[in-house]
């Protein structure tokens, strides 16, 4: 494993493990009442908003900006997490408006600019993508419901794809052995349906996703549990599309009213 990869790794760890340990009361702590709750699981979101807008280069062209909304989320977390509801909601209103902001600038920086992040690449992305796309544990047997981990790591991927309208992105399912061929081929086509509708239902345009199945046609033998779970999933293979785009240019820091102006 290289060090990009091992980064990534690390990056998922964090969110998909560490993220909300500080966030829920210890085991016989009296639970938050539900609107505390639903406030912190939106801000676990806002926080996986922030971390792709750094790795978009959010930080280095747009630093006050990041700043302003790195300050946002940080007293709507204060406030939720000290049980000021109201006072959260107006905060988390205001963070929602400064990111809508600042993604719209970032579209139209990336498209007209080089001003990204040195550490940026689409690559990267690609590889975080297609590494929320294939955790494990995501089908029960003979089940085409998403299992609740898959669910939450699809929340993630599609954050990063619905931001990457060039992308294609092809579904594949696949089924363990057990069963007939056929009724698990069209098992696999519905595995592979949902996580597009899922997708679709959290943002990422249908025209963008193709589905297929594989059945039980690549299923490794599979005469334990781990191994009838690894088939039972859907694969997600990704097509880059090189749109059309300006030129890229450089703009000097004078220009920047030039540019909001036209955004």
């Amino acid at each position: 494993m290289n060090s990009n990869h091992r980064c990534i790794f690390f990056f998922l760890i964090t969110l998909l493990s560490g993220c909300s340990n500080s966030f829920w009361p210890a085991p016989g702590e009296v639970p938050l009442p539900p609107a505390q709750q639903a406030q912190l699981r939106l801000l676990e979101h806002h926080r996986f908003e922030m971390q792709l807008l750094a790795v978009r280069g959010a930080k280095h062209c747009l630093p006050g900006q990041y700043i302003t909304l790195e300050n946002l989320y940080r007293k709507a977390r204060e406030e939720a997490l000290s049980g000021f509801v109201k006072d959260a909601e107006i905060t988390l209103l205001k963070y929602q408006t400064q990111n809508a902001v600042i993604q719209e600038q970032m579209d139209w920086l990336e498209y007209h600019t080089l001003c990204l992040d040195p550490h940026y690449s689409e690559v990267e992305l690609k590889e975080r993508f297609l590494l929320y796309m294939a955790v494990d544990n995501q089908f029960a047997l003979n089940k085409t419901e998403l299992l609740p981990e898959y669910k939450k790591s699809l929340l993630y991927a599609a954050e990063i794809i619905k931001r990457q309208e060039h992308w294609l992105l092809q579904l594949i399912g696949y089924t363990d052995s057990q069963g007939g061929t056929q009724s698990n081929y069209y098992l696999g086509l519905a595995r592979a349906n949902t996580v597009k509708d899922f997708l679709v239902e959290n943002g990422v345009n249908t025209n963008q996703i193709s589905v297929t199945s594989m059945g039980e046609s690549q299923a490794i033998g599979d005469n334990t549990l781990t191994k009838q779970l690894s088939n039972r999933k859907v694969e997600a293979r990704v097509l880059v599309e090189h749109h059309a785009q300006s030129i890229h240019r450089v703009f000097d820091i004078k220009d920047w009213h030039a540019i909001r102006d036209g955004l």
